[in-house]
């Protein structure tokens, strides 16, 4: 309840639901015609519309919610982390060169504005899929974006404090929200040490990974982009203790291993200091 309270809150988006009686043609507000869209914003390359039109998908029970789900869980969390890290990146910058400070510090305000969105967006389809999804193998039906899991070379310049070019803002931004998804769905199917292997896997068609290996990484992101909300950063504890919550629930509801329980921990201690300030 607390989770769906502070989606509430804080989610500025309504999302129109589709019509159940609609015609056999998918038509503009149609779940198909939103799916086959999403699917073709991600081939376009538009990663933010298509996190825009999973959200929508999500609004209703419809044939495509189960994926729309699995695909969010990865892609927002990956879109969280590129955000987040690159914000980092500017809050370096503005300490390095303090002459431009300003600068610096609305990029790293405004992009994790958008880590913030991307990471509630994740936790919401976590939070559903424990609920509703049992099944034993999680389709990833979808593709790895371009770009690469290394870091871009052109992330130099904010962390020595030269603010890129107009040109390269943008094209910086890109880079590392795809190599953090990039990097999401490497830890979805158990390759987060070898993207190549990752790409190898979906060369070859839709990738099955067993349900725990999916929400190890769902929860260990949750908790890792969390971070986000500390007293450091957007200092927001509510928002940590939910995405925190939501890490333990998806521990909780796979079978315990070493690294599970390493993970959980770190969670638990993480929120005991939460609820003692």
């Amino acid at each position: 309840m607390r989770l769906q309270a502070l989606l509430l809150a804080v989610t500025a988006a309504v999302f129109l639901t589709a019509c159940s009686n609609g015609p056999t043609v998918p038509d503009s507000e149609s779940p198909a015609f939103v799916w086959s869209q999403a699917r073709h914003a991600y081939h376009s390359g538009d990663i933010a519309k298509t996190n825009e039109l999973l959200s929508e998908l999500q609004q209703s029970d419809n044939a495509f919610t189960p994926r729309a789900r699995i695909w969010q869980i990865v892609l927002a969390s990956g879109m969280a982390r590129g955000y987040s890290e690159l914000a980092d990146a500017y809050g370096t910058g503005e300490r390095v060169n303090r002459k431009n400070g300003l600068a610096f510090h609305k990029q790293m305000m405004d992009l994790r504005a958008m880590a913030a969105h991307t990471a509630l967006d994740s936790t919401q389809a976590v939070h559903y899929f424990i609920a509703r999804d049992p099944s034993v193998d999680v389709q990833l039906g979808f593709d790895l974006p371009p770009g690469s899991a290394a870091d871009p070379a052109a992330l130099r310049r904010p962390l020595g404090g030269t603010m890129p070019i107009d040109a390269e803002v943008l094209t910086l931004q890109t880079a590392m929200v795809e190599r953090g998804v990039i990097r999401a769905i490497c830890q979805a199917n158990g390759t987060e040490a070898d993207s190549a292997q990752a790409l190898e896997k979906f060369r070859l068609g839709e990738v099955k990974t067993p349900r725990p290996t999916f929400l190890y990484a769902a929860a260990k992101n949750l908790f890792e982009v969390s971070d986000l909300f500390n007293n450091n950063r957007m200092d927001e504890p509510q928002r940590r203790q939910v995405m925190c919550e939501e890490a333990l629930a998806a521990l909780h509801s796979i079978p315990e291993t070493k690294e599970t329980t390493a993970l959980a921990t770190r969670i638990q201690a993480a929120l005991k200091k939460l609820t003692t300030h």
